[in-house]
């Protein structure tokens, strides 16, 4: 049986499913998920074995270089885990490469070697698990270089011949180190925008003025809400003028106005996080 874990958090039953945006609210940004306790028993002759064959395939070569990583190197950043449940123990590689900062790669082991099934940038937070079968990645990608976003990711696994494929089913895009994230939550409420051109901003609080010259906008607005736009509400915050903030997740159906985020650059459209007045906000009601 694959190892279960419990994590306690402050959280009611929510109204809505299941909540991704709380479920990457518990990790820092830049958490990287332990696979301790996962791993088969055999797992460092399983290493050897795919050291082997990324050797004689020519694989991960951009990995190698990144830290001028050899062979025994190499095998600190993998993980060998039966991720579904035929009795070959796949591997999973979260580490470094050139240009990205971090990356992912999956591989499935068969009869004839490894398979690589996925790829992504930077770090799996979570994962859920359906029987002995992976059936759900998290994923943070916090960026590289002067990327001021933090991108969440949820993958849903799904099987055909026992060979994993990952379909990606929510995403999330939110400041990484200018918002404000809640201390505590109450039970999720979906909303309707009352007023034309309301503003979504990163904090709690009403900053016009403050040059950002990182994001190339003043004060902390980031984004242009409409009326009709929905989204949920998690977290509320009183600022010092008794103004009631609620922390939101905009449904991702709506492109905000003079928003940082590049919705082109997405082809999965996301959900934008960030913070609304309550003031001009109607709750609906299920």
């Amino acid at each position: 049986m694959k190892k279960i874990i419990f994590i306690s958090f402050l959280i009611s039953n929510l109204s809505f499913g299941q909540d991704f945006l709380i479920e990457f609210d518990r990790y820092n940004p830049i958490y990287n998920f332990k696979w301790e306790g996962y791993e088969v028993s055999n797992d460092y002759e399983i290493k050897l074995e795919f050291v082997k064959y990324v050797d004689l395939n020519g694989l991960l070569e951009g990995e190698k270089q990144a830290l001028k990583m050899n062979d025994t190197q190499l095998r600190y950043e993998i993980r060998a885990v039966d991720l579904n449940n035929d009795k070959f123990a796949d591997i999973i590689y979260q580490g470094p490469y050139m240009g990205e900062g971090s990356i992912i790669h999956i591989f499935i082991q068969n009869e004839s070697g490894f398979q690589k099934v996925f790829t992504t940038q930077q770090g799996i937070v979570k994962v859920d698990w359906k029987g002995e079968h992976l059936d759900k990645l998290y994923i943070k990608d916090w960026g590289c270089c002067a990327d001021p976003n933090l991108t969440n990711s949820v993958y849903q696994v799904s099987y055909y011949e026992n060979v994993p494929t990952f379909e990606l089913i929510w995403k999330s895009v939110e400041l990484r180190s200018f918002i404000t994230k809640p201390k505590h939550v109450f039970t999720a409420k979906k909303f309707e925008i009352a007023n034309q051109k309301y503003k979504l901003r990163a904090n709690p609080w009403i900053d016009d003025e403050t040059a950002n010259e990182f994001l190339e906008i003043t004060g902390n607005t980031i984004g242009i809400l409409k009326k009709g736009d929905k989204g949920t509400a998690y977290a509320a915050h009183e600022d010092k003028t008794g103004r009631i903030w609620w922390y939101v997740l905009i449904d991702n159906e709506y492109e905000l106005e003079d928003t940082y985020i590049n919705y082109e650059s997405h082809k999965f459209k996301p959900h934008l996080v960030g913070w609304v007045s309550s003031r001009f906000i109607n709750e609906i009601k299920n």
